[in-house]
C-alpha cells in the first residue's frame, strides 16, 4: 500500500467514525439558512473520489444515481449550482452506498497507481491543471477536511439529538 492509500484510509477512518449512529435528521440538518447538510458533505466527498477514479482508472457513472453523485464534486460546493441529488437521497443508506462506491472505486488506484496514472494530466474539481499524483494527494486529504466540517456541524449546541 501507497503512503497515500495509508493516508486516504486513515483519513476515511476518521470520516466513518465522524458520521457513526447519524439519524437522517441528523445528516440533513444546516446550521443556518443555505448551508451544506452533513449529508450534502458525504457526498461531496464521495463525488470527488469518483471524480479521480473516473479520470485516473476510467470509471463511468452506471445509472443516475451515479452520475449525481459525481456531480456533487462541484455543483453547490465549486460552483453556483443547486445540489445535485434529491433531498429524499439524503439519507443514511444512501450516503453510504455513494462512500462504499466512491471508496472500492478509488481504492485500486490509490493502493497502485501506474506511472501513467500519476503522470496524467487532468483538470482538477477547482480548475488548475495538475497531473495524477497531485490529484492523489489532493484526494487522499480531502476526507479529513470535511470531517473537521462535520464536528463543528456535530457540536453545535441546536445539534439534533440521536
Amino acid at each position: 500500500m501507497s503512503e497515500l492509500a495509508a493516508l486516504w484510509r486513515f483519513t476515511r477512518a476518521r470520516l466513518a467514525q465522524a458520521i457513526e449512529g447519524l439519524t437522517d435528521a441528523q445528516l440533513n440538518w444546516r446550521m443556518f439558512a443555505g448551508a451544506h447538510s452533513i449529508a450534502e458533505y458525504l457526498y461531496h466527498v464521495a463525488g470527488a473520489e469518483l471524480y479521480w477514479a473516473h479520470h485516473l482508472g476510467g470509471w463511468q457513472p452506471a445509472d443516475e444515481f451515479e452520475a449525481g453523485v459525481l456531480a456533487c464534486t462541484r455543483d453547490s460546493f465549486l460552483n453556483d449550482a443547486p445540489f445535485p441529488l434529491a433531498a429524499s437521497l439524503c439519507n443514511t443508506t444512501d450516503v453510504h452506498r455513494a462512500l462504499n462506491l466512491s471508496y472500492a472505486q478509488l481504492a485500486p488506484i490509490i493502493d497502485s497507481p501506474t506511472p501513467e496514472q500519476l503522470a496524467k494530466p487532468v483538470r482538477s474539481p477547482i480548475g488548475d491543471p495538475i497531473d495524477g499524483r497531485e490529484g492523489l494527494i489532493r484526494v487522499a486529504q480531502h476526507p479529513a477536511y470535511h470531517t473537521g466540517q462535520i464536528w463543528l456541524i456535530r457540536m453545535h449546541p441546536e445539534f439534533p439529538s440521536g
